[in-house]
Protein backbone atom coordinates (compact mmCIF):
# COMPACT_ATOMS: atom_id res chain seq x y z
CA UNK A 1 0.00 0.00 0.00
CA UNK A 2 1.47 3.40 -1.05
CA UNK A 3 2.32 5.26 2.15
CA UNK A 4 0.09 8.74 2.52
CA UNK A 5 1.99 11.71 1.58
CA UNK A 6 3.18 14.43 4.36
CA UNK A 7 2.02 17.13 4.65
CA UNK A 8 4.58 20.44 3.71
CA UNK A 9 4.80 23.57 5.34
CA UNK A 10 6.35 26.62 4.63
CA UNK A 11 7.42 29.14 7.72
CA UNK A 12 7.82 32.24 7.90
CA UNK A 13 8.53 34.35 10.68
CA UNK A 14 11.38 36.82 11.47
CA UNK A 15 12.61 35.07 14.95
CA UNK A 16 15.30 32.31 14.18
CA UNK A 17 14.41 30.50 17.61
CA UNK A 18 10.76 30.52 17.27
CA UNK A 19 11.27 28.52 13.32
CA UNK A 20 13.72 26.37 15.14
CA UNK A 21 11.27 25.54 17.76
CA UNK A 22 8.21 25.09 14.92
CA UNK A 23 10.36 22.67 12.68
CA UNK A 24 11.14 20.57 15.48
CA UNK A 25 7.48 20.61 17.11
CA UNK A 26 6.11 19.85 13.34
CA UNK A 27 8.41 17.40 12.43
CA UNK A 28 8.14 15.44 15.59
CA UNK A 29 4.11 15.25 14.21
CA UNK A 30 5.34 13.70 10.93
CA UNK A 31 4.78 17.15 9.19
CA UNK A 32 7.18 18.34 6.69
CA UNK A 33 8.77 21.66 6.95
CA UNK A 34 10.08 22.11 3.60
CA UNK A 35 11.07 26.32 3.77
CA UNK A 36 11.41 29.19 5.73
CA UNK A 37 11.26 32.80 5.30
CA UNK A 38 12.37 35.72 7.89
CA UNK A 39 9.91 38.01 6.06
CA UNK A 40 7.03 38.31 3.96
CA UNK A 41 8.50 38.84 0.33
CA UNK A 42 10.74 35.85 0.94
CA UNK A 43 7.87 34.21 1.96
CA UNK A 44 5.90 34.98 -1.06
CA UNK A 45 8.35 33.88 -3.33
CA UNK A 46 9.52 30.81 -1.75
CA UNK A 47 5.27 29.87 -1.47
CA UNK A 48 5.23 30.05 -4.74
CA UNK A 49 8.14 28.22 -5.39
CA UNK A 50 7.40 24.74 -2.98
CA UNK A 51 3.30 25.33 -3.45
CA UNK A 52 3.00 24.03 0.63
CA UNK A 53 0.08 22.21 1.93
CA UNK A 54 0.36 25.16 4.91
CA UNK A 55 1.89 28.10 5.08
CA UNK A 56 2.08 29.10 9.19
CA UNK A 57 3.14 33.04 9.56
CA UNK A 58 3.58 35.28 12.36
CA UNK A 59 1.39 38.18 11.98
CA UNK A 60 4.10 40.97 12.24
CA UNK A 61 6.73 41.06 9.58
CA UNK A 62 9.63 42.68 8.25
CA UNK A 63 8.84 44.80 5.05
CA UNK A 64 5.73 43.69 3.66
CA UNK A 65 3.10 43.78 5.83
CA UNK A 66 1.40 40.08 6.74
CA UNK A 67 -1.85 41.37 5.56
CA UNK A 68 -0.25 41.98 2.35
CA UNK A 69 1.62 39.16 2.24
CA UNK A 70 -1.44 37.35 2.82
CA UNK A 71 -3.60 39.12 -0.16
CA UNK A 72 -0.65 37.94 -2.16
CA UNK A 73 -0.96 34.34 -1.25
CA UNK A 74 -4.43 34.08 -1.11
CA UNK A 75 -4.51 35.45 -5.16
CA UNK A 76 -1.02 33.82 -6.11
CA UNK A 77 -0.85 30.46 -4.26
CA UNK A 78 -5.01 29.42 -3.58
CA UNK A 79 -4.20 25.83 -2.73
CA UNK A 80 -1.84 26.98 0.11
CA UNK A 81 -3.84 27.37 3.29
CA UNK A 82 -2.28 30.38 5.50
CA UNK A 83 -2.57 29.72 9.55
CA UNK A 84 -1.53 32.65 11.17
CA UNK A 85 0.74 32.20 14.41
CA UNK A 86 1.17 34.89 16.35
CA UNK A 87 1.54 36.47 20.12
CA UNK A 88 -1.16 39.30 19.39
CA UNK A 89 -4.78 38.82 20.83
CA UNK A 90 -5.44 42.28 19.17
CA UNK A 91 -9.23 41.16 17.55
CA UNK A 92 -8.33 44.26 14.78
CA UNK A 93 -5.30 42.07 13.71
CA UNK A 94 -7.60 39.12 13.76
CA UNK A 95 -10.22 40.41 11.58
CA UNK A 96 -7.94 41.84 9.11
CA UNK A 97 -6.05 38.44 8.73
CA UNK A 98 -8.90 36.41 8.08
CA UNK A 99 -10.51 39.06 5.46
CA UNK A 100 -7.07 38.96 3.84
CA UNK A 101 -7.45 35.53 3.22
CA UNK A 102 -5.80 33.76 6.16
CA UNK A 103 -7.91 30.55 7.24
CA UNK A 104 -7.28 30.17 11.07
CA UNK A 105 -5.03 32.34 13.68
CA UNK A 106 -3.77 30.90 16.34
CA UNK A 107 -1.38 32.20 19.25
CA UNK A 108 2.03 30.64 19.78
CA UNK A 109 0.73 30.28 23.40
CA UNK A 110 -1.62 27.78 22.38
CA UNK A 111 -0.98 24.27 23.55
CA UNK A 112 1.31 21.83 21.17
CA UNK A 113 -1.58 19.42 20.31
CA UNK A 114 -3.68 22.33 19.56
CA UNK A 115 -1.01 23.79 17.17
CA UNK A 116 -0.61 20.62 15.75
CA UNK A 117 -4.52 20.11 15.23
CA UNK A 118 -4.74 23.86 13.42
CA UNK A 119 -2.13 22.54 11.13
CA UNK A 120 -3.97 19.40 10.06
CA UNK A 121 -7.37 21.30 10.24
CA UNK A 122 -5.74 23.99 8.01
CA UNK A 123 -4.39 21.36 5.19
CA UNK A 124 -8.17 19.75 4.97
CA UNK A 125 -9.92 23.13 3.89
CA UNK A 126 -11.21 23.70 8.11
CA UNK A 127 -10.65 27.29 10.13
CA UNK A 128 -9.04 27.06 13.06
CA UNK A 129 -9.15 29.99 15.61
CA UNK A 130 -7.42 30.12 19.09
CA UNK A 131 -10.06 30.18 21.56
CA UNK A 132 -8.62 33.12 23.64
CA UNK A 133 -9.22 35.42 20.42
CA UNK A 134 -12.70 34.20 19.65
CA UNK A 135 -14.30 36.42 21.65
CA UNK A 136 -12.44 39.28 20.86
CA UNK A 137 -13.20 38.71 17.10
CA UNK A 138 -16.77 38.62 17.66
CA UNK A 139 -16.79 41.92 19.15
CA UNK A 140 -14.97 43.15 16.30
CA UNK A 141 -17.13 41.59 13.93
CA UNK A 142 -19.92 43.40 16.12
CA UNK A 143 -18.35 46.58 15.65
CA UNK A 144 -18.07 46.84 12.45
CA UNK A 145 -20.29 45.82 8.51
CA UNK A 146 -17.56 42.90 7.63
CA UNK A 147 -18.57 41.92 3.82
CA UNK A 148 -19.17 38.30 3.60
CA UNK A 149 -19.98 36.32 0.94
CA UNK A 150 -22.86 34.58 1.71
CA UNK A 151 -26.51 36.63 0.44
CA UNK A 152 -27.33 39.46 2.52
CA UNK A 153 -31.17 37.83 2.44
CA UNK A 154 -29.98 35.20 4.93
CA UNK A 155 -31.93 36.67 7.86
CA UNK A 156 -32.22 35.19 10.92
CA UNK A 157 -35.11 33.80 10.75
CA UNK A 158 -34.11 32.43 6.87
CA UNK A 159 -31.34 30.55 8.42
CA UNK A 160 -33.21 29.01 11.07
CA UNK A 161 -35.91 27.88 8.68
CA UNK A 162 -33.03 26.08 6.40
CA UNK A 163 -31.44 24.40 9.00
CA UNK A 164 -32.63 21.57 11.09
CA UNK A 165 -32.34 21.72 14.67
CA UNK A 166 -29.20 20.04 15.05
CA UNK A 167 -27.48 22.20 12.72
CA UNK A 168 -29.15 25.36 14.38
CA UNK A 169 -27.25 24.29 17.72
CA UNK A 170 -24.15 23.61 16.17
CA UNK A 171 -24.17 26.81 13.99
CA UNK A 172 -25.16 28.78 17.25
CA UNK A 173 -21.72 26.94 18.74
CA UNK A 174 -19.88 27.88 16.27
CA UNK A 175 -19.86 31.63 16.48
CA UNK A 176 -18.35 31.14 20.38
CA UNK A 177 -15.12 29.69 18.28
CA UNK A 178 -15.12 25.86 20.05
CA UNK A 179 -13.61 23.73 17.63
CA UNK A 180 -14.91 20.25 16.59
CA UNK A 181 -14.09 18.38 19.75
CA UNK A 182 -15.73 21.06 22.14
CA UNK A 183 -18.78 20.98 19.92
CA UNK A 184 -18.91 17.64 20.27
CA UNK A 185 -18.30 17.48 23.87
CA UNK A 186 -20.96 19.53 24.31
CA UNK A 187 -23.84 17.89 22.45
CA UNK A 188 -22.50 14.55 23.00
CA UNK A 189 -22.09 14.26 19.48
CA UNK A 190 -18.42 12.65 17.64
CA UNK A 191 -15.69 15.15 16.47
CA UNK A 192 -16.60 13.49 12.50
CA UNK A 193 -20.72 13.61 13.01
CA UNK A 194 -19.88 17.35 13.50
CA UNK A 195 -17.38 18.08 10.93
CA UNK A 196 -19.90 16.48 8.56
CA UNK A 197 -22.81 19.14 9.91
CA UNK A 198 -20.60 21.81 9.34
CA UNK A 199 -20.54 20.40 5.97
CA UNK A 200 -23.86 20.82 5.55
CA UNK A 201 -24.31 23.99 7.14
CA UNK A 202 -21.69 25.90 4.75
CA UNK A 203 -23.45 24.26 1.62
CA UNK A 204 -27.21 25.56 2.72
CA UNK A 205 -25.95 29.03 3.89
CA UNK A 206 -23.32 28.94 0.86
CA UNK A 207 -20.86 29.55 3.24
CA UNK A 208 -16.93 29.25 2.26
CA UNK A 209 -15.98 28.50 5.44
CA UNK A 210 -16.46 28.62 9.49
CA UNK A 211 -15.47 32.07 9.75
CA UNK A 212 -17.60 33.10 7.55
CA UNK A 213 -20.34 31.44 10.02
CA UNK A 214 -19.33 33.22 12.49
CA UNK A 215 -19.60 36.44 10.58
CA UNK A 216 -23.20 35.27 9.40
CA UNK A 217 -24.01 34.34 13.19
CA UNK A 218 -23.36 37.45 14.55
CA UNK A 219 -24.97 39.86 11.65
CA UNK A 220 -27.85 37.54 11.78
CA UNK A 221 -28.71 37.81 15.29
CA UNK A 222 -28.04 34.45 15.99
CA UNK A 223 -25.12 34.86 18.20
Amino acid sequence: MEALAQLSIVLVDGQDLIRTALIQLLSGAGLDVVGEARSGEDGVRLVLDLRPDVVLMELFLRGMSAVETIERLAALAPASRILVLTDSEDPHGVVEAILAGACGYMLKSAPPDELIGAVRASATGECAISSQVAGGLLERIRERDIPVTARSEHTGAAIRAVLTERELEIFERLATGESNREIGDHLSLSENTVKNHITSILAKLQLDNRIQAVVQAVRSGIS
